[in-house]
């Protein structure tokens, strides 16, 4: 007859049960790697590690938001960098085209580059970006974003896009800052002579001497006096008003206005006159067929040097606008790579806070596994030991 009690076998049985659901959750974590596999397990733990996957789940948009822009922004580097290019070269037609010793078959030959070039930059300004937009697409258009031929046209909506975590990165370049927006003349005013002028007198595109004294007012120069002492008189268009009259007047001397300066050249006639005004915009495609225009035309000597002088200008401002795009480009480019580097080192902190929270240590697992195995096996034979109990062997 067997003496254990009820009680004896049921205190062992837990103690044995208790040991065995131990084994198993300690078998689980190291099959998994995980310490907290439930949120019941640690639940603070579990709730920073939630946050933890959520700022990596962001790091993993942002981090294909910057590897877009970096394509787009290479392409687009590339892009200005070619269209640098041939603008300067436009510059070198136009300064050869000053070279009196040529004749209209090489003008005609200098606007036929002008034409290649005006249709390369085309092409560029309808780049792709290679991700299914176009590098000069502005906030975004599903069709090229420069239309037309003969006069472009920017059919996409001004600016750029911005991609990744609060929009931090551009995926685009303002086609219509690049190309259409350009200022005419040396920036600030343009200059002109008057249609109808009869002398052989031409202005140059003039300079800012003082821009504190700029009103942006139009003005017009008339040219008086007699053949042997030509005078000339400055009125402000804008107010109607005289600003200078009767000042002795001598071919490429420096003519000074309210802050800006101009040089009138070649042989002027009384009567003639010039005009300074606010510099509008244009696009670099008319500053193009403004010069291949000339080329191919045949405007009079003086027409001929003061058209040169404009779009040399013109140009001028077209090749300092696509430097400055460029310049900003490479500075977004740095910024995307900057941002990249920081998105990485701070991917590498959340995970590894990530696994400090969740993961387990295996090493520890295996050791108390083993300690508890061991306990059990302690447990069992004690168990089985006592099972074995008789009376007579407590009598014997």
């Amino acid at each position: 007859m067997r003496v254990p009690t009820l009680q004896t076998s049921r205190v062992q049985l837990d103690a044995i049960s208790a040991r065995q659901a131990e084994q198993a959750r300690l078998q689980s974590r190291i099959a998994s790697g995980l310490r907290v596999q439930t949120p019941g397990d640690d639940p603070a733990a579990a709730a920073q590690a939630e946050l933890a996957r959520s700022r990596l789940a962001h790091l993993a948009q942002d981090q294909r938001a910057t590897q877009l822009a970096t394509s787009v922004l290479a392409t687009a580097d590339g892009a200005l960098a070619q269209g640098v290019d041939l603008l300067q070269s436009a510059r070198e037609a136009i300064v050869a085209a000053g070279n009196g010793a040529y004749n209209p078959v090489d003008k005609q030959a200098l606007a036929l580059t002008l034409r290649n070039t005006r249709a390369q930059l085309l092409q560029i300004a309808n780049a792709s970006d290679g991700a299914g937009g176009y590098v000069f697409g502005g906030q975004g258009t599903s069709t090229a974003p420069f239309s037309g031929d003969a006069s472009p046209a920017y059919g996409a909506a001004a600016g750029a896009q911005r991609i990744g975590e609060a929009g931090r990165y551009d995926a685009s370049v303002d086609g219509q800052q690049v190309f259409m927006n350009l200022p005419q003349g040396n920036g600030v005013f343009t200059t002109a002579s008057t249609p109808g002028n009869t002398g052989g007198g031409w202005i140059d595109a003039g300079s800012v001497t003082d821009a504190a004294a700029l009103t942006g007012h139009g003005y017009t120069i008339t040219l008086g006096g007699t053949t042997a002492a030509p005078t000339y008189t400055v009125t402000d268009t804008t107010l109607n008003a005289a600003v200078a009259s009767n000042v002795p007047f001598t071919a490429g001397a420096p003519i000074d206005i309210d802050g800006q300066r101009v040089q009138i050249a070649g042989t002027p006639a009384t009567g003639d006159s010039f005009t300074l005004a606010p510099a509008g915009r244009q696009s670099i495609f008319a500053t193009l067929d403004d010069a291949i225009a000339l080329l191919e035309g045949s405007p009079t000597a003086a027409a001929y040097n003061e058209g040169l002088e404009r779009v040399h200008t013109g140009l001028d401002r077209a090749l300092d606008g696509m430097t400055l795009a460029r310049t900003r480009v490479g500075e977004a480019q740095r910024g995307v790579e900057t941002s990249a580097s920081a998105n990485d080192q701070e991917k590498l902190d959340v995970t590894t806070r990530r696994s400090g929270l969740q993961d387990q240590d295996l090493a520890q697992a295996i050791s108390d596994l083993q300690t508890s195995q061991a306990s059990s096996q302690a447990a069992l034979q004690t168990y089985v030991s006592t099972s074995r109990k008789s009376l007579f062997d407590l009598l014997g």
